[in-house]
């Protein structure tokens, strides 16, 4: 009775579980890496309006012709954009006089998500894309950008040895606290509770096109891995 009262007592204070009906220490064990970003996803997206519908789609279409021009001057390959939504919307301005929202004209959206893989050339694709003409009629905003690697997958998966080594020290210390010993292994799961990568907002306008050019700072990207251990007790 002592004993159990002890583990219970041990729990408490580690946050860890101790299954005695089923002779298992049950641990969760973490590992967080960090790794220089090689990637950077930028989310653009493309308006006009104009109070035809189909005015609205021609000026749109010119406008993302300038910018995939960008895209071929930086050598951003066709697989690295993605349209991921394109809208037309009618657009409305509230009547005082008649107390009712009026219609004024159409809008179109189409949102990119754009990969550049040179990451030092981001502070200047960011004021290419942005135009220092006087339009209210069409444009290009730029809402995030996101800074991540393609060798996320090896370091998540390095990690994971980290992670299980950490549970294994857990269960150890609570064994031995427990007065009981460790047989072996009875399950191990992983989760992917990894951050995501890490964003950077900003909003440019015609005064930031025309100041110095952009920086951007990169920093690092977080790999987070957590594992789950439950290890059978005598």
């Amino acid at each position: 009775m002592n004993k159990i009262l002890s583990c219970a007592l041990l729990v408490l204070t580690l946050g860890v579980s101790v299954a005695n009906a089923d002779n298992l220490i049950v641990v969760n064990g973490v590992a967080e890496r960090g790794l220089d970003p090689n990637l950077v996803n930028i989310s653009i997206s493309v308006w006009a309006k104009a109070p035809a519908a189909k005015q609205a789609q021609q000026m749109a279409a010119s406008q993302f012709k300038l910018v995939k021009k960008v895209f071929e001057d930086f050598k951003i390959k066709k697989e690295d954009v993605q349209t991921d939504n394109y809208s037309l919307t009618p657009e409305y301005e509230y009547d005082q006089k008649t107390q009712q929202n009026r219609m004024t004209g159409f809008r179109v959206t189409q949102s990119l998500q754009v990969t550049l893989r040179k990451i030092d050339e981001a502070g200047n694709f960011l004021d290419a894309i942005v135009s220092d003409k006087k339009t209210t009629t069409a444009g290009v905003n730029v809402s995030s950008l996101t800074w991540d690697s393609d060798k996320r997958m090896q370091v998540e998966t390095a990690a994971l040895g980290d992670a299980v080594r950490a549970a294994k020290v857990k269960a150890e210390e609570i064994a031995k606290a427990a007065g009981v010993k460790i047989k072996g292994v009875g399950k191990i799961s992983s989760s992917q509770n990894q951050s995501p990568p890490q964003p950077f907002y900003a909003t440019f306008n015609k005064m930031a096109a025309e100041s110095a050019s952009t920086d951007v700072a990169a920093g690092q990207v977080k790999v987070r891995v957590e594992v789950t251990a439950e290890y059978e007790i005598n």
